[in-house]
């Protein structure tokens, strides 16, 4: 693991466990402070999924002359995917450029403003059943199970590496339960907003080294 990796993982869990003692000790200010809405954590979220997909829309540019369009396509959804997060967690630049939100997000959306995760229909709130739930079951999925059918079942190992998957190694595994464990050490009500940094970077800079980084590599080809 390089220098500048080693740097970001420390980084990651100061700001983690910054969120534990600060809540723990002065909870109007971990709330109103460290992570409200356009707060410090919610914008360095906001670049780690920019970095994300800048680094997809990049490989998919210098791996585009030696893969198959199936893994390019996959590699730009993801970075779209990154880019919807970004809109999301800016609530598409509206508070930023001062946008008024439409009837219908006025009406549907806990906070009013024009996003999908704080929409609620019916008595069904989009956030707590796709972004947590659902989520929750991917996220276990892609980490505790995807990597063990890889390392095991060659006809998974080629889907996944046709689809340019990226998987975690152990270690970004044993990263990420530490995670899930100190937000579970947060007082308050505001835990998902420092597990979703730390599991936004996390997964970022899982993509620069992942278990299958030689598909990702330009290096591994023959020319």
């Amino acid at each position: 693991m390089i220098t500048l990796e080693r740097v970001m993982y420390v980084f990651v869990f100061i700001v983690a466990v910054i969120g534990v003692v600060s809540s723990n000790t002065n909870l109007t200010w971990y709330e109103g402070f460290y992570v409200k809405e356009d707060g410090i954590v919610e914008w360095l979220t906001v670049i780690g999924l920019l970095v994300g997909a800048i680094a997809c829309f990049y490989r998919a540019k210098i791996l585009k002359p030696f893969r198959a369009p199936l893994f390019i396509v996959c590699t730009i959804f993801l970075g779209l995917i990154f880019l919807f997060g970004v809109g999301e967690e800016i609530s598409w630049g509206q508070r930023i450029f001062n946008i008024q939100s439409s009837e219908f997000f006025l009406k549907n959306n806990s906070q009013g403003e024009t996003n999908l995760h704080n929409l609620v229909i019916g008595e069904t709130r989009i956030n707590k059943l796709v972004f947590g739930t659902i989520l929750g079951i991917l996220v276990g999925t892609y980490f505790l199970i995807l990597p063990v059918l890889y390392r095991k079942v060659s006809k998974i190992k080629n889907l996944i590496d046709k689809m340019a998957i990226p998987l975690p190694k152990n270690f970004h595994i044993v990263a990420y339960l530490i995670l899930v464990g100190l937000t579970e050490l947060i007082a308050g009500g505001k835990k998902g907003e420092i597990l979703e940094f730390g599991g936004v970077w996390i997964f970022v800079l899982m993509l620069f080294s992942p278990l299958n980084r030689a598909i990702f590599s330009r290096k591994s080809f023959e020319r």
